[in-house]
Formats: structure tokens, sequence, C-alpha cells
């Protein structure tokens, strides 16, 4: 999974959370071959950082006025309670499943919430600079 330029959504500390996203993401095939710790590590890195970039993409939609937040809204939530599903899921016995899992999950689901979702507040955020 590699961020190019074609990933851009017009505001750079958004396009700046999406890298770290990338790069998060990739850590997670390196996190499984030391261990469960490091799994449950990035996870919480991810989880976490999930969060933020969430309030902070919600927080610039509703002042620039899109229309579609809510729905955009619904659409992270489902993301985060998929990811802490799976992160319950995660034990010493199958870190390496989950771990995998969670990359192929997230690498397909962070690259079309990006060029299908995210991409229809573009105007409306470049307008609101």
């Amino acid at each position: 999974m590699t961020w190019s330029d074609d990933l851009s959504v017009g505001v750079d500390s958004l396009d700046q959370h999406h890298r770290h996203l990338f790069a998060l993401v990739e850590e997670l095939p390196r996190a499984s071959d030391i261990g469960v710790e490091a799994v449950t590590g990035v996870l919480a890195q991810l989880t976490d950082y999930v969060a933020y970039h969430f309030a902070e993409e919600e927080g610039m939609m509703e002042r620039s006025g899109f229309p579609f937040l809510d729905l955009h809204r619904h659409s992270h939530q489902t993301i985060a309670l998929r990811v802490a599903e799976m992160a319950a899921n995660l034990r010493p016995d199958n870190f390496g499943v989950v771990a995998e899992e969670l990359r192929t999950f997230l690498s397909g689901w962070l690259i079309h919430h990006i060029e299908i979702e995210d991409f229809e507040y573009r105007p409306y955020l470049a307008v609101a600079k």
C-alpha cells in the first residue's frame, strides 16, 4: 500500500493524516513478525490515530458546510466499530491472522474511502481554506 499524490484531498493536514494511516497499516506485517505485543501496540496507535483523524476531518467538513457530513460520519463510525471488533478478537494464538486480516481490510478501505468518500468534500474544503 503506497501513498500517491493522486490520493490528495487538497488539504495538507488531512493528506498528512492519510499518509500516517498508510504507514501504520504497513506496520502490521512487521509487528506480526515480532509478536502479539507489537501487533497490539500498532493496533492501539491505529485506533487512537483513526479517532483523531476522523474528529479532525469531520470538524473541517462541518465548518465548511459539507452537506453529506452525516453520511461521512456514519462511514467513519462503521470503520471504527469494525477495527474495534477485530482488535477484540486479537489473541496470542491468532495475532498473525488478525494482523493480516486487518491490514488487508484497512488497505482496501482506506484507498476506497479517500478516492470515493473523501474526494466528495474536496470542493467544500478548498473553498473554506
